[in-house]
């Protein structure tokens, strides 16, 4: 496209929780709000008609948001831009995966009825005349699929928010946590969109597209260590100009090179280990992390994953694995892995002188996760012991570090296998 959307004729709703009645708060979602509408309206950026961009803050319940939603995809006309956005917790629907967005009064154990499930917006959007249709999110996603922190598991969010003609960018993968910190006004990823768009690109078009400030925050947020959005369109969407380039007419003579990152080493120390929660420690309020976790995935620049070893799960081996799989293998313990819920891991314990078929993945020593799909007559002859866990917890970029360095978390010196080995933890 070679010009911006029509400011009278768009739409803009800013939607973003700061405060919620049973999720942590995150103060910085009000100041995104704010930046983002200040940087649209501005008139040498877009110049968008101030009336035209409609803000909730700290909606309470799922009609706040969808009643505003709604109007603004009814009143944009075909030449302006719909664009939706919100910042705040995105929560996953145990029972069928569904993408929610929290609320004030969104509750963690039936999402489905008090959040607001991405599908509406799905709707709204593709519902609207607009041509040109803009989603973005900043919040975090329960991971689609375990092991790993690879790249590769973003299939299932691409297939969730994917919205024919449209651009949906997102502050992180589908096995990321968006990152909220402390010490800044925006969030991570919030903070580099409105950078780019109140200063531009040096080099970059006349116009920034979504393509363009893609591209340009992933590279930002790789050199900050910190999660690296996505972006997903269909038909040129990626095409779509938000603002004008404010860098195209300053540009020095000779752009400055920014400095290439340095390699971040990837610290795997604490795959295996088994840690402790010790709730009685100043500053510890989160009851996720009591009692003992082991970790599976660990990276400095990506964050950790684990699962909680000793809060039994309710459902039979055979309900989650089929009867086929779990008559195969012998499940010492169906467990609760983790507050997010729509994820299944199964671990085994090799026989001795086996090795992890192919496809398996290895966690070190005679560890591995069994994949779900696994032939049952395999899984039996290679493992001797099974353990299945029903969600996990995740850690953002050096968030387990500094639990470990508070002393929230405590080494108890045990790698997993050793702890699964233990008598006492047999079930």
């Amino acid at each position: 496209m070679t010009q911006l959307s029509d400011a009278r004729r768009s739409r803009v709703v800013l939607v973003g929780s700061s405060t919620y009645d049973n999720f942590p708060a995150i103060p910085a979602v009000t100041n995104n709000l704010t930046a983002l509408r200040d940087v649209l309206v501005d008139p040498h950026r877009w110049g968008l008609d101030p009336d035209a961009c409609r803000v909730v803050h700290n909606p309470e319940t799922t009609r706040d948001v969808h009643a505003v939603m709604r109007r603004a995809a009814a009143e944009v006309d075909v030449s302006g831009l719909l664009l939706l956005y919100f910042a705040g917790h995105g929560v996953i629907d145990p029972d069928t995966g569904v993408l929610h967005l929290a609320v004030g009064q969104t509750m963690p154990d039936s999402a489905y009825s008090s959040a607001v499930p991405f599908d509406w917006v799905r709707r709204l959007v593709q519902g609207s005349r607009s041509a040109h249709r803009v989603v973005i999110l900043d919040c975090c996603y329960a991971g689609r699929a375990i092991p790993g922190l690879g790249a590769d598991d973003d299939a299932a969010l691409a297939t969730q928010v994917e919205i024919d003609r449209s651009c949906v960018l997102v502050a992180a993968s589908g096995n990321r946590i968006a990152l909220a910190p402390p010490d800044e006004p925006l969030t991570a990823f919030t903070g580099a969109l409105v950078e780019l768009l109140r200063d531009g690109v040096a080099g970059g078009p006349p116009l920034l597209d979504l393509g363009t400030l893609h591209d340009e925050i992933r590279r930002v947020q790789r050199a900050r260590g910190r999660p690296i959005p996505e972006l997903r369109a269909r038909n040129g969407g990626d095409r779509i100009p938000i603002v004008h380039n404010a860098a195209t007419q300053r540009l020095p003579a000779v752009p400055p090179q920014p400095a290439e990152p340095e390699t971040p080493r990837l610290d795997s120390s604490l795959v295996g280990r088994v840690l402790r929660g010790a709730p009685g420690a100043p500053g510890v309020a989160d009851p996720e992390l009591a009692g003992d976790v082991a970790i599976l995935a660990h990276s400095p620049i990506e964050g950790a994953i684990g699962v909680r070893l000793d809060r039994p799960a309710t459902r039979s081996p055979a309900h989650v694995l089929g009867e086929e799989l779990a008559g195969s293998l012998h499940v010492h313990a169906v467990l609760d892995g983790g507050p997010v819920r729509d994820v299944i891991l199964l671990l085994g314990l090799l026989r001795p002188g086996y090795t992890a078929p192919d496809g398996w993945r290895v966690l070190g020593r005679e560890l591995v996760v069994v994949p779900l799909d696994a032939y049952p007559a395999l899984a039996e002859a290679v493992v001797s012991a099974a353990y299945l866990f029903v969600g996990y917890l995740g850690w953002r970029p050096q968030q387990l570090e500094t639990e470990l360095a508070a002393g929230h978390l405590v080494d108890t010196d045990t790698d997993l296998v050793t702890w699964l080995a233990d008598p006492q933890h047999a079930r």
